[in-house]
């Protein structure tokens, strides 16, 4: 369960407390004032009976100063006091008035603050001063003329009750003035406390409402980031947005703003590690060259298909397409021509007008169609396979665009039907894999549609090569020769030519096994080893018996190729104690295919060494005046399948005279293979000095029995 700090909390309460606060300040404030106008009032009750008390106790005086008045008039008329008592006594009396009218004038001042109602202030005053002017006048005459003195006393009497009647009223009113104050002082403390009660009641209202809302949207923030965390934790295919809590992140602070940036943070990492799945997924299961799926989506989709099919009882179609020539390519124009080449391949595949298929990128120059499983089984379709062949071939008709060269392209494909029979992808690819080798055995631009023989074939292939692993180690395996002859060779010249009698099943033609072989780098490489060896032996022991001889020995595009190639040969001819001058290894024209400055190089070394060359099947591959100008080539070939048809075939006829001529220009000499007849040989001399090897005077034969033919004379090289 999630916690959040206090902190948190009390920015959330913090609107809720800043209303309780600020009213309670104001409370405070309100309470402050009512205390101070309570007590404002308080004294100013007090000031009033304060002034109610002096003006009683001033009425009381001024009444003191009438008797007086009074009782100096009685003891004047008397005659009881002498006239400088009279004095005296009119002295202290002027004095005492002017004090009491001091008095007066201080009461007046502070009474007229009070503004009472309904009683004028300076009436009263007036008829103070009349009173005391009066009684000043009387005390002045009253030794002199009582009578008149008893006038003036007389109006100073009549004055004073007017004054006194003034003065009741005036207590009266200060009375219910005082009254009136704090029955007002009352009002406005209840009032004032009704106040406070009131704000305090809002201010409790207003912070509950406050806290709710804060409440509301603490949770609200909650519930966001809740549901952030659970979005992203179950979450399939998108990633979800996260509106809601980025505009969280921007209106927050503290620690949910933490917290929010904080889940974004962790919706970044699942994107980065959504982007890594898909960059490895994509690495994993795409042709980083041409975007298609490769093998392992292959696999993966087929097997799928393959269950669907079984289950449906439903056919589906597996096409394995190589492209031919593709080496040539890669190797005379250059790997970036080849990975165009690819390039435009696949997005030629993929405007293929075949229904509900999928494209793939194989290996090197492999590609595969997978055609889903119909939902019926369709005999027509299994009967019309050849029909997505022929729909390839025409796919391809037209040539492709590579840097601005026309490029023409030919597929051999391989057609499989599944489930029939087949219970893994890998079944099925192997299957496609055996159509597309046997398609590919026919000549380019063939497709070949899978049947069970063909897997057959395959397993006796498989039985065979591992009979001949079995053969080189047993040494099972010997070599014939086939003479060369020439009117002016003074040494025997043949061909060496390996032969296989296999235990159980007799003699195996070499172009199975060799081919086979080709088809293992290092088996091939094997054999050629194995080759050179025996026949450089036989070479080497027969000089030391004093014969001479040159053998020609054929090397595999694959083993010449090999790194190591020149260390092998040179070890043999170490290792045999032969002479290379009496060697005369021979390259078909594809070797030249690989790197021209490495080809060169190799051959120069061992023909420094002595050893001789020779081109084998002339005119059958790539060969060029630029590459018989720059080989150091002892001879050339002539291959067979232009001499069958020499004495008819009037395009063989040119060609075979091309080769004399060419062979003359670079001062080469010719050999020609597969000479039959007489007619065949009187042919060919008309073209220049050749070495005949054919049927016509010699066929391979075991090596032993061929040096018994040798005739008596020998020869040193």
């Amino acid at each position: 369960m999630m916690r959040l700090r206090l902190s948190t909390l009390l920015l959330f309460l913090f609107p809720a407390l800043t209303v309780l606060v600020l009213v309670s300040l104001f409370n405070t404030f309100m309470l402050n004032q009512i205390s101070s106008s309570q007590a404002a009032n308080e004294r100013a009750i007090k000031q009033i009976v304060f002034d109610l008390h002096n003006t009683m106790l001033f009425i009381e005086e001024v009444g003191t100063q009438y008797n007086n008045l009074n009782e100096l008039l009685i003891t004047t008329d008397k005659q009881q006091l002498t006239q400088a008592q009279a004095y005296r006594i009119q002295s202290r009396m002027v004095d005492d008035l002017a004090k009491v009218e001091s008095e007066m004038d201080s009461l007046q001042r502070r009474l007229s603050r009070l503004q009472l109602p309904g009683f004028n202030i300076d009436e009263w005053h007036q008829k103070f001063d009349d009173f005391k002017n009066f009684a000043v006048m009387a005390s002045d005459i009253v030794v002199i003329d009582a009578n008149t003195a008893r006038t003036y006393i007389h109006s100073a009497q009549k004055a004073y009750f007017q004054f006194v009647t003034q003065s009741n009223k005036l207590s009266n009113t200060l009375s219910v003035y005082s009254d009136y104050m704090f029955v007002q002082i009352q009002d406005d403390f209840k009032q004032s406390l009704n106040t406070v009660y009131f704000w305090g009641a809002a201010s409790l209202l207003i912070a509950l409402l406050v806290a709710i809302l804060s409440a509301l949207r603490l949770s609200g923030y909650l519930r966001t980031i809740m549901t952030s965390l659970r979005s992203l934790a179950s979450y399939r295919d998108d990633i979800p947005r996260l509106g809601e809590l980025r505009i969280m992140l921007k209106s927050t602070r503290g620690e949910l703003h933490q917290l929010a940036n904080a889940v974004l943070k962790f919706k970044r990492t699942l994107e980065l590690n959504k982007e890594e799945e898909q960059q490895i997924f994509q690495l994993a299961f795409y042709d980083e060259l041409t975007k298609l799926p490769n093998m392992q989506m292959l696999k993966k989709e087929l097997q799928n298909h393959l269950i669907k099919a079984k289950r449906n009882r439903s056919k589906g179609i597996l096409i394995k397409l190589n492209i031919n020539g593709f080496k040539v390519f890669n190797n005379a124009l250059g790997y970036d021509f080849g990975d165009q080449l690819l390039m435009a391949v696949a997005k030629r595949l993929q405007h293929c007008t075949l229904e509900n298929n999928l494209i793939f990128r194989g290996s090197s120059d492999e590609f595969f169609i997978l055609i889903e499983p119909i939902d019926k089984v369709d005999t027509q379709l299994v009967q019309n396979t050849s029909a997505f062949g022929e729909t390839i071939q025409h796919l391809f008709s037209a040539p492709l665009n590579i840097q601005n060269e026309q490029i023409t392209v030919t597929l051999s494909q391989g057609i499989v039907c599944f489930p029939d029979n087949t219970e893994s992808s890998q079944e099925v690819i192997r299957n496609a894999m055996i159509a597309m080798h046997n398609a590919k055995a026919l000549g380019n631009n063939r497709y070949v549609v899978y049947n069970e023989a063909l897997s057959e074939a395959v397993t006796e292939q498989f039985t065979l090569l591992k009979d001949l692993e079995s053969a080189l180690e047993n040494d099972e395996l010997t070599f014939y020769l086939q003479s060369q002859v020439h009117s002016n060779n003074t040494i025997p010249r043949a061909e060496a030519l390996i032969r296989w009698n296999h235990p159980t099943r007799g003699w195996i033609r070499p172009d199975i096994f060799i081919g086979l072989a080709e088809q293992q780098s290092n088996l091939i490489i094997t054999l050629d080893k194995w080759m050179l060896t025996q026949v450089c032996n036989f070479i080497s022991e027969q000089a030391k018996h004093g014969i001479d001889m040159r053998i020609s020995i054929n090397i595999s595009g694959h083993h010449f190729a090999h790194p190591h190639f020149l260390n092998h040969v040179q070890q043999v001819f170490k290792k045999t104690g032969v002479n290379p001058q009496q060697v005369t290894l021979e390259l078909t024209e594809s070797v030249f295919l690989n790197d021209f400055v490495d080809v060169i190089n190799k051959m120069k070394h061992l023909k420094a060494l002595g050893a001789h060359f020779s081109i084998d099947d002339f005119g059958t591959g790539y060969s060029s005046l630029n590459y018989l100008k720059r080989l150091p080539v002892n001879e050339i070939k002539v291959d067979q399948t232009f001499v069958r048809n020499i004495t008819s075939n009037k395009e063989d006829w040119t060609l075979v005279k091309a080769v004399f001529e060419m062979a003359q220009t670079f001062n080469l000499e010719v050999v020609v293979e597969g000479v039959e007849t007489k007619e065949q040989e009187a042919v060919i001399q008309q073209f220049g000095s050749a070495i005949i090897q054919g049927y016509l005077y010699a066929k391979p034969i075991p090596h032993q029995e061929w040096l018994e033919n040798l005739p008596s004379q020998h020869s040193t090289i």
